[in-house]
């Protein structure tokens, strides 16, 4: 039995990149041209979690049988689940705590409580708000950084496993820094061993190696994260890099011998085709050019960096060099969880530094893009035949606003960019991962 999902399809297909995607100027509303899909009366039809078809309503019903399923959604657009590319699973307690600098602001809301997450009891009540917000705002896979300790990381894996999710995670390594929170080089390393064996590749769950940044990490540290990598060649890396100036100033006062950050990572060989690094705003020539020489992954975060005041992030460069690049929330520095919000600031953060972050572009870095750059896009990112169902479906006459504003819109661009401009979580009508409701606009709760 197949289920068929009938609405507007707007999809990127696997030919769009970032250096093509940018400049794509629609000619009209509806279109279906190589590098993306828009279809004003569409359907999709998903079999064990799997899209089986894509295309025409006119032309797909003819494949729908008796026993199958049709999910009406006119009017609606249905189009893929949201990545988020760098997120922190322990910090939903401390969102919106007042705007400190990065390092004071760490040590005054972050760090205290993060220290919750040592009671089992704890995690799991705010992993569970924190994936209902989730997917409250249309997001269905996530890069996180989970607790130091072993039980508080285990359980969000326990839970996304039970949502099926397609996620990238890992205890986060501190070993110099908050007393509470710090553990020995060799206890982080165990923690990262036990979690590996039990949960990468488990389902659709990926494991990072997690050192939350230079400064949490001694050079025992990172030499057995070294280790762990050669070990496990196939694991992901994510980590902090370049996200404030005082932070820049402060590694390379405690790695005198690096000749800048990105070096720190370099010397430990953590800086490869997985390895996920947050931010980015303030790298050199030098570390661009070796980040995308390595194939790192660069995961900008524009919500956060301007809610701490960090900076502006030089996306003119990332599509210049084609980077590999991925947009994300930051969550909890960025105070929202919806990636309409990063991607209307990242339009912002553009035009503060002179540069149009074309609206293709961004939803494209928070899809297909993002999946792309983890080496993903063989499963999710996009509505192709074959990929995974993970899929939103938006009703914009949910907004008020929104919806007025549509009225007077006439090409894909402008509908596209009034969406991401104005789109909050009242416009996620359903979310679903893996071809299942996980939110319902019209349930208070959706529970595995």
């Amino acid at each position: 039995m197949k289920t068929f999902y009938r609405g507007k399809i707007f999809t990127f297909n696997h030919t769009a990149t970032l250096a093509n995607i940018q400049g794509v100027i629609p000619d009209s509303l509806f279109v279906d041209e190589g590098k993306f899909t828009f279809l004003r009366d569409g359907v999709i039809a998903v079999e064990n979690g799997i899209i089986t078809a894509v295309g025409d309503y006119s032309i797909i019903k003819k494949q729908i049988q008796a026993e199958d399923n049709l999910v009406d959604y006119s009017n609606k657009l249905i189009t893929p689940g949201f990545i988020d590319a760098h997120m922190h699973a322990t910090q939903t307690s401390a969102v919106s705590a007042y705007g400190e600098k990065l390092l004071t602001w760490l040590n005054n809301y972050v760090f205290p409580s993060e220290v919750a997450f040592k009671s089992d009891i704890s995690a799991r009540r705010e992993y569970e708000i924190l994936l209902n917000q989730l997917f409250k705002n249309g997001t269905t896979s996530i890069c996180a950084y989970l607790p130091s300790s072993y039980d508080g990381a285990d359980v969000l894996f326990e839970i996304t496993h039970k949502y099926n999710m397609r996620v990238i995670m890992g205890n986060t390594i501190m070993t110099d820094g908050n007393d509470e929170l710090i553990t020995s080089p060799a206890t982080s390393m165990k923690i990262s061993e036990k979690l590996y064996q039990k949960w990468h590749n488990t389902g659709r769950i990926a494991y990072a190696l997690t050192p939350r940044f230079a400064l949490s990490c001694t050079e025992e540290t990172l030499q057995l994260c070294q280790d762990f990598v050669h070990a496990h060649p196939d694991v992901y890396i994510q980590s902090h890099l370049c996200e404030n100036k005082n932070e820049i100033e402060d590694t390379l006062a405690k790695f005198p011998w690096a000749e800048d950050y990105l070096a720190v990572y370099e010397k430990y060989d953590l800086v490869n085709d997985k390895s996920i690094y947050g931010h980015c705003i303030h790298l050199s020539d030098s570390e661009w050019s070796r980040m995308v020489d390595k194939g790192a992954i660069l995961a900008n975060c524009p919500t956060s960096n301007n809610y701490l005041g960090s900076g502006l992030f030089r996306y003119d460069i990332a599509i210049e060099k084609d980077a590999k690049f991925a947009l994300a929330t930051d969550w909890a520095a960025g105070n929202t969880l919806s990636m309409f919000r990063v991607m209307d600031d990242a339009y912002k953060v553009g035009m503060l530094n002179s540069f149009k972050l074309e609206t293709l572009t961004r939803w494209y870095s928070a899809t297909l893009g993002s999946a792309k750059a983890l080496q993903l896009d063989q499963y999710i990112g996009s509505l192709e035949v074959g990929k995974e169902a993970d899929f939103i479906v938006i009703d914009t006459a949910a907004n008020e606003l929104l919806n007025y504003r549509l009225e007077n819109s006439h090409d894909l661009l402008d509908y596209l960019f009034s969406i991401s401009s104005l789109g909050d979580d009242r416009i996620i009508d359903a979310t679903y991962v893996y071809g299942n409701k996980v939110y319902d606009i019209n349930l208070p709760c959706i529970q595995k």
